[in-house]
């Protein structure tokens, strides 16, 4: 009964690549064209002697077609947001909505985000693609919600293979239908994740034999391994959502680590028409040391990113890894790049991480440093870059009424960085028995009046970091 069961299943996914590969006419901006879009495996140069040369000459022609549509979407778009010379990295349990209004961690972070800088690229944390698609309305409602201020915004899709995928089988179908959710709810930009090195995103022990026995597909850092697949995604995603995918992803991944496993990749993949990659300037181990090891072990080797770039002018490259200071982020963004007939060749941006979770307050700068605008007024000192954001906390009682206050203040952790009363700071916001206990006025938000708590505190603690102005 198994061994039928198996049969079936081999013999139905064979079926479907056969007619999905070979016999699928595309629609170009809805409009059925005179001509078949052949697919990637007879793009490949290596897999060319299976055509004629009139054969050849229609499959170029039919890309080219794809490719330019693409690129016009993008040029003559509605979105007119600056150039993203500064990203915040997808975090886990931080990237959120509240985080993401310090700068103008989830909502929380997002918007902590938005007092800082109104111009910095906000990322979301990894959606899973089949959740999205399984999930009720209302829960995709409360995951996607993000707020006007946050653009420009980008959302990042993988898949989990203990999800249930949808009919079709295999990740291409699933991260399109899960674009689409993520087009209506209007994100800027979608990212594929081709760098997680999490077991469970990049397919290792039980995960693996799960993708080979049913070939869902791969995702995380071992799509490396399969650049064909990652271009096929890409492109798919590309021509249905009509909107920009990008492409994150490491130098390589275990043993494949050389600058032309990562140069080949990127020389693939851009074959879709993805043209911007983000590449975090380590390796990826998927054994032996976990996803937090995998951001300071595998050694940064940013000459490799700086090579992709000169080696591809036409392509666009994001630096990420290891960016501590405000300098080396300047350094970066600054540097020429210069090829062997000196002409420039200028990294498209920088992604952050951690840096802006440990100390945000270092971003208070970047929207005059880097895009010479203003930067905002909400963040002038640390006094009142806690009070606006108390202040939204309050205006938004709705939605964080319910939060749990570790949730609330998290964000906030870092704004004393490297200043005295650091410690006390972190430790009075942590301190979830002093929440329990303090009486607030009635009718006020009980979140707030436990950050304007801590912020009295500070007042005795440190007066002159909490009113120092921070640019």
């Amino acid at each position: 009964m198994q061994i039928c069961f198996l049969i079936h299943i081999v013999l139905y996914t064979l079926l479907y690549h056969i007619v999905f590969n070979v016999f699928l006419i595309q629609k170009v901006n809805g409009i059925h064209q005179n001509k078949i879009y052949y697919p990637y495996f007879f793009l490949n140069p290596a897999n060319s002697h299976f055509l004629t040369t009139k054969q050849q000459f229609k499959v170029r022609e039919g890309f080219t077609n794809i490719h330019k549509t693409h690129l016009n979407t993008m040029r003559n778009g509605t979105v007119s947001h600056s150039k993203p010379s500064l990203q915040i990295a997808p975090m886990l349990d931080v990237t959120y909505l509240h985080f993401r209004y310090f700068m103008d961690f989830k909502f929380d972070f997002r918007q902590f985000m938005r007092l800082l800088t109104r111009k910095t690229q906000l990322w979301t944390e990894m959606f899973v693609a089949s959740s999205l698609i399984n999930a009720s309305n209302e829960s995709v409602s409360r995951w996607l919600k993000f707020e006007e201020n946050e653009h420009p915004i980008v959302a990042q899709l993988g898949i989990f293979y203990q999800h249930k995928i949808v009919p079709g089988g295999n990740c291409p179908e699933t991260l399109v239908e899960a674009g689409r959710i993520l087009k209506k709810f209007g994100y800027d930009e979608i990212n594929l994740n081709a760098g997680c090195p999490s077991p469970r995103v990049s397919g290792k022990g039980i995960y693996k034999f799960m993708l080979k026995l049913f070939n869902l597909g791969c995702f995380g850092a071992s799509l490396m391994k399969e650049k064909e697949l990652v271009r096929d995604i890409a492109h798919h995603m590309l021509r249905e959502l009509e909107m920009p995918v990008t492409v994150k992803t490491r130098l390589g991944v275990d043993e494949f680590d050389s600058y032309e496993f990562v140069r080949d990749f990127v020389s693939t993949v851009s074959e879709s028409g993805c043209d911007h990659f983000i590449i975090h300037s380590r390796k990826a181990w998927l054994k032996g040391i976990n996803p937090k090891q995998n951001r300071t072990i595998p050694p940064l080797q940013y000459e490799k990113v700086y090579r992709l770039q000169r080696d591809f002018p036409h392509l666009k490259f994001t630096i990420n890894g290891g960016f501590k200071t405000m300098e080396s982020i300047l350094e970066a963004l600054n540097s020429e790049n210069l090829d062997s007939n000196n002409n420039p060749h200028k990294l498209n941006g920088v992604m952050i991480g951690r840096l802006a979770y440990e100390n945000p307050c270092l971003l208070s700068n970047v929207d005059k440093l880097i895009y010479g605008v203003e930067n905002p007024d909400t963040c002038y000192t640390r006094r009142i870059l806690l009070e606006n954001y108390a202040n939204y906390i309050d205006e938004n009682q709705v939605d964080t009424a319910n939060l749990n206050i570790s949730l609330i203040v998290k964000p906030i952790l870092g704004v004393f960085h490297g200043e005295q009363g650091n410690k006390i700071f972190r430790q009075s916001l942590s301190n979830v028995y002093d929440y329990d206990d303090f009486i607030y006025h009635s009718g006020e938000s009980r979140h707030s009046m436990f950050i304007h708590k801590v912020i009295d505190l500070m007042d005795k603690i440190n007066p002159e970091a909490l009113d120092k102005p921070l640019y």
